[in-house]
């Protein structure tokens, strides 16, 4: 067959293949993705890989793989412009602040998919998850995904090159290209880099359990590249796909201080000449250090916020988003509290859309605190440090590492936080030390209870299969608490107490007048009650605390096992996930062999290794009523399942 033929032949099958799949795959909800992705796969690799139209017959097979390069016109470019230089432009004369950010998860948000960017090395991998496998295999510099249908040998098989990665701190996700221009899709599994195993991407976010069914094309290119880019344009081309650009892939230096071009120019002149040349010109590039506490936090809340753009699009998708670093980003973004009827009297006066009010509840507790983690800015803006001190993200967080921090690169990477703010003396920054001893913590000097951070920065925040602290500072309140859903700051490290005990200390140490309280809460461990009947948000909280060091040194282990065995048959794959990753801490149980797509069957028999485990255990563990062990050292079975049948069904699906 000649070339043109060939040709002619691979732009029917492209365009059968991406009309026929794409029909599916827009409804994929209802025939699942073994049949959709198979024809989307179809289409689109005949439409991305017309290399393969004109080769010899007695061409090295090997010669038919394209490279990275080959790709790049199918994935986000970067192109600088409107005075961005990218971050090579910084080492010459910032060596060490550029080889700290190298170190961070910020620079590597997002990156082309070479291998040395991987999580995992995608060669020679198979991973089957809710009827589809994927098989990687490596050809040069490129990873390929063949998805098929698992088990059936006559299903569509196809690869898709997998051109772009996000992520690289706590899970990777990977991104295939589609022949759409750059438009880019998302496989349905990432990589989850603690437990070193592939999950469904749904399964890894607190959301109902469900089938493949989000359509990721275009996502990366229209959501994520806000926040996980520098400088996006998105440059949509409606049936053509996307142009989008980029300044720099990940967060890069001039995301936090700004285009650099100028500040180059005016160094480098000096520097040639030997002159000073700046004179009175102010040099352009931004310190966040030198800013007020409320434009330096504000460089972080352009991502770490839950905001809505409110600039022109056709000037985002020419010159990216306006902020730059010192600007007041209230100009361009509406920072969103909850405050519906503000965001929906704003969309009413732009003629927006109406606001999304589910997007609050999946984003914010019923009092206004944030409930996600990533969203720190909103959090922060919320607390009384920052709107009547002068609190800001740099109080507790570095973005580039000491010469005099001893820690290594990795450990400071892991939260990118200040020396000063591992204990309390972030706190003691404002407050004397004379003021909070042990006469206001009520707690031992250097205890866990003692802890500024424990008290009032708690776990009650949750992203990424954790519990986080809550960047909303508040002081414990179980009245406010309860109303908010809200598991406390006491009884997260108290497992073995009750609301009632909790209670009563607040109010006989601090004055907080105790709410009214069920006989369960007067008389069964608030830990319990979040498990077993508490909602999704409640039961992930809990079950993440159930393995926080400070909690278990303060009530116990092993009286936990029951409890968190339960949760490894939890109706939300992420909770079945953290309730696994907390049960293989316990010495005996590091090979528990459950996952979050584990059958019924065998999340059956990794519950009765848990109970075999505990009828080992138990009977050094003494009878305690809160805790539903009687005095025989047995659980209170029926009051276990009393509990369970009360269990909140409310759906919960935030937004991480």
């Amino acid at each position: 067959m000649d070339n043109s033929l060939n040709l002619l032949v691979l732009s029917l099958a492209a365009l059968v293949g991406i009309f026929g799949g794409g029909l599916i795959y827009w409804n994929r909800r209802s025939i699942g993705l073994a049949v959709a992705v198979p024809l989307v796969v179809i289409g689109l690799t005949a439409a991305i890989l017309p290399w393969n139209a004109g080769l010899p017959a007695q061409a090295d097979a090997s010669d038919q793989w394209p490279t990275l390069e080959n790709m790049s016109s199918t994935f986000p470019s970067e192109v600088p412009v409107g005075g961005f230089v990218g971050s090579d432009a910084c080492i010459d004369c910032h060596q060490d602040n550029h080889a700290s950010w190298q170190a961070s998860y910020h620079r590597t948000m997002t990156q082309v998919a070479s291998p040395d960017a991987l999580m995992t090395p995608l060669d020679d991998v198979e991973v089957s998850a809710q009827g589809t496998t994927f098989r990687f295999q490596q050809h040069k510099d490129l990873s390929w995904a063949e998805i098929s249908e698992t088990g059936n040998a006559a299903s569509a098989k196809l690869n898709v090159p997998i051109v772009m990665t996000t992520g690289s701190h706590h899970m990777q996700a990977y991104w295939f290209a589609t022949g759409l221009g750059r438009m880019t899709d998302l496989l349905p599994i990432v990589y989850i880099k603690e437990s070193q195993e592939w999950v469904p991407r749904n399964h890894a976010f607190l959301r109902p359990e469900a089938p493949f069914a989000d359509d990721e094309r275009g996502r990366w290119n229209a959501e994520c590249s806000a926040c996980h880019a520098t400088n996006r344009r998105e440059r949509p081309r409606g049936q053509e796909g996307w142009d989008t650009q980029v300044s720099e892939l990940g967060i890069s230096c001039e995301a936090c201080h700004g285009p650099g071009a100028k500040h180059v120019q005016l160094w480098r002149n000096r520097s040639q000449t030997n002159v000073d040349v700046l004179g009175d010109v102010d040099d352009p590039i931004v310190n966040p250090a030198s800013l007020s506490h409320e434009r330096s936090s504000q460089v972080c809340g352009q991502c770490h916020s839950i905001n809505m753009r409110t600039e022109d699009l056709q000037k985002l998708n020419e010159h990216g988003h306006g902020y730059r670093a010192g600007d007041d980003l209230s100009d361009t973004r509406l920072i969103w509290q909850r405050d519906v009827e503000k965001i929906r009297a704003f969309n009413k006066k732009e003629g927006l859309p109406g606001a999304k009010d589910d997007l609050l509840p999946r984003s914010f507790y019923p009092d206004g605190v944030t409930r996600v983690t990533g969203r720190e800015y909103s959090a922060l803006v919320a607390s009384a440090c920052h709107v009547r001190g002068e609190m800001s993200c740099l109080s507790c967080h570095q973005m580039h590492q000491s010469g005099s921090d001893p820690r290594s690169r990795a450990e400071w990477a892991n939260d990118q936080l200040n020396p000063v703010a591992l204990d309390d003396q972030a706190c003691l920054q404002c407050h004397q030390s004379d003021q909070y001893g042990e006469q206001h913590t009520h707690h031992a000097a250097g205890s866990s209870g003692a802890s500024c951070y424990n008290c009032h920065m708690p776990h009650s925040a949750y992203g990424l299969l954790k519990a986080v602290r809550n960047h909303t500072i508040t002081s414990p309140n179980l009245a406010v608490d309860m109303a908010a859903k809200r598991p406390n700051a006491c009884n997260l490290c108290h497992l073995d107490q009750t609301l009632q005990w909790s209670a009563t200390h607040l109010d006989q140490w601090y004055g907080i007048e105790s709410p009214r309280f069920t006989e369960d809460q007067r008389t069964i461990a608030a830990s319990l009650l979040w498990s077993l009947k508490g909602d999704a948000a409640e039961r992930a909280l809990v079950t993440w605390s159930m393995g926080w060091s400070a909690a278990k040194d303060v009530s116990g282990s092993d009286w936990l096992l029951p409890f968190l065995a339960q949760r490894l048959d939890d109706d939300y794959p992420a909770v079945r996930l953290i309730a696994r990753n907390v049960l293989r801490e316990f010495a005996g149980l590091e090979g528990l062999a459950t996952t979050s797509t584990s059958s019924d069957l065998e999340r059956r028999q990794a519950i009765n290794d848990v109970m075999t485990y505990w009828a080992k255990k138990h009977s050094d563990v003494s009878p305690n009523p809160s805790l539903l062990i009687d005095s025989a050292g047995e659980l209170q079975q029926p009051v276990i399942d009393r509990l369970t049948r009360q269990q909140d069904k409310t759906i919960v699906d935030l937004a991480e």
